[in-house]
């Protein structure tokens, strides 16, 4: 997964880089709030580990910026500051921020975040998975519904009682738009295909009898 850190103190920022890259993480990062959205815009990391102070934009800003881009990938906020007030906390969780560290950073409470930053990002994936199949099952039933049975003979149509009309008068008694699909309706059923049917039967068992017959003859 891809971080963003976006912090103006060099030193900071080199530090948290070095120890999210030894937790496996592709990390991009930015000494100030316009570098981190440029940044972000182009390469759409999973995570932003962002400061709260910073030149041209500050982290809230920053945050904000990055909602309203939101897209179908949920982007994991972590704020690093050394406010602790209650009314700072609000705006930041406000603003987007999904979770708060102090300043210096702690290794083992930065993995944690990160850790819990996974699951949330994997469930929002797996989420999204869902809704995806749903709404294709969905369309797949709302295409079942729209089809017509229609005898491929006579042309009748079957209708929601499971039977057999003109297809003219099923329409004049439906506004809705439909497809049709082929079927044959019992009358041709009997009318056309027994009789083929039938036909297909007799000509078998001719073949059967004349190849019995050829044998008989072969052996005698």
């Amino acid at each position: 997964m891809k971080v963003l850190i976006a912090d103006d103190e060099k030193i900071a920022r080199l530090t948290m880089q070095k120890m999210l890259e030894s937790f496996g993480y592709e990390v991009f990062a930015a000494g100030d709030g316009a570098e981190a959205l440029t940044i972000f815009l182009e390469h759409h990391p999973n995570f932003v580990v962002t400061d709260w102070m910073m030149p041209r934009m500050d982290g809230i800003t920053l945050v904000k910026t990055i909602r309203a881009f939101a897209e179908s990938d949920y982007t994991y906020i972590v704020m690093i500051s050394a406010r602790e007030d209650k009314s700072d906390i609000m705006e930041g969780m406000q603003a987007g921020v999904d979770e708060f560290l102090s300043k210096p950073v702690d290794r083992d409470q930065l993995r944690a975040r990160m850790r819990v930053g996974r699951r949330i990002i994997t469930l929002q994936e797996t989420l999204r998975h869902r809704i995806r199949e749903l709404e294709e099952a969905n369309r797949h039933v709302k295409k079942l519904q729209g089809l017509l049975p229609i005898c491929a003979y006579c042309k009748n149509v079957r209708n929601e009682s499971d039977l057999w009309q003109k297809v003219e008068n099923y329409i004049s008694e439906h506004e809705s738009d439909v497809e049709f699909s082929h079927s044959i309706c019992p009358d041709c059923y009997e009318k056309h295909v027994k009789p083929m049917e039938e036909k297909m039967r007799r000509k078998k068992e001719e073949a059967e009898a004349r190849k019995v017959l050829e044998l008989s003859q072969s052996r005698s």
